[in-house]
């Protein structure tokens, strides 16, 4: 049988009290915590020759190395910690927080209604001002109302030119029924509507070419309307009579017969009348519209010469 006491002989407290640290650290753990004796305080007791030696008391475990990580093979990774990031967060926040509040303080306060967008007056960008020139006045001529009384003119004409011819029947008549009776006859025939018509076209012509001009131009060229007038009542009377059925020297024997018929000199002479009498009232209207277009002249050329005015609400 073998000796207990030489198994503790042939250990030493250097090299196997880790190793019996470590087997008794596997099997109970409080005995870790409990407090190692040093090995010569062991060997200082006397052995007992018939009691088992109790077993030697592992030395103080050694401190454990500390784990080193393997280096990496690549950059640096630099992490931030959750302290430095909060930090940072804290700070752009506070950031933001100012910018609101001096956002803020540079809008004005309005009343807030639902549904209700205040209007953001807007400027107008600067830039050049232009200002329209007055349009100048358009003379106003005197044509139309000349026409009119031209128009005019000619049913005074006719009714003249029908008393005259009326008179004429009845100076180579009886009786008045026999001077009716041919007067009746006159006015039917182109000799009565043909001068009056062509008394209108002279006038109307003379009116047109005239306009705002003084009475004496319907006096030196009521000649012409006369004239006019006059070929019109020759043409008439071979209109009445169907001349293109007359050979030749009827028709000149005819025609020389009218010259001094008492109805184409009638019919002239009243032609050259009437223009005299309606002129002057044309030739005044002229000289009205003549003043104001004088007076819209000097209006313009004053606005002209005063220049653009501002005018205030």
């Amino acid at each position: 049988m073998s000796d207990p006491t030489s198994d503790e002989r042939n250990t030493t407290p250097e090299t196997d009290a880790p190793t019996a640290a470590y087997q008794r650290s596997e099997t109970d753990p409080t005995d870790q915590a409990a407090p190692s004796e040093p090995a010569h305080a062991a060997a200082s007791v006397p052995a007992d020759e018939s009691a088992p030696a109790p077993l030697a008391e592992p030395a103080a475990s050694a401190p454990a190395a500390p784990v080193v990580a393997p280096e990496p093979v690549g950059e640096p990774i630099s992490y931030e910690t959750p302290t430095a990031v909060s930090a940072g967060a804290a700070h752009e926040d506070a950031q933001v927080v100012t910018q609101d509040q001096a956002t803020a303080e540079h809008v004005p306060a309005t009343d807030y209604t639902p549904g209700y967008t205040p209007a953001v007056p807007v400027q107008a960008p600067a830039g050049p001002i232009y200002i329209q020139a007055p349009a100048p006045p358009v003379e106003k001529g005197n044509r139309g109302a000349g026409v009119l009384l031209a128009l005019l003119a000619t049913v005074v004409y006719a009714i003249v030119y029908a008393l005259v011819a009326f008179g004429i029947a009845g100076a180579g008549s009886g009786s008045v029924a026999d001077a009716a009776a041919k007067f009746s006859d006159f006015i039917v025939l182109p000799v009565f509507y043909v001068p009056a018509v062509f008394f209108f076209i002279g006038f109307s012509l003379l009116v047109l070419i005239v306009n705002r001009g003084g009475w004496w131009a319907y006096v030196l060229f009521g000649f012409l309307v006369a004239v006019i007038v006059y070929f019109s009542y020759i043409g008439a009377a071979l209109l009445t009579v169907q001349a293109w059925t007359f050979t030749p020297s009827e028709a000149v024997r005819f025609i020389t017969a009218q010259w001094l018929s008492p109805y184409a000199i009638a019919a002239a002479i009243v032609a050259r009348e009437v223009p005299i009498w309606f002129g002057a009232w044309i030739a005044r209207r002229g000289r009205t519209v003549t003043a104001r277009n004088a007076a819209a002249k000097q209006d313009y050329d004053r606005r002209l010469a005063e220049g653009p005015q501002l005018s205030r609400p």
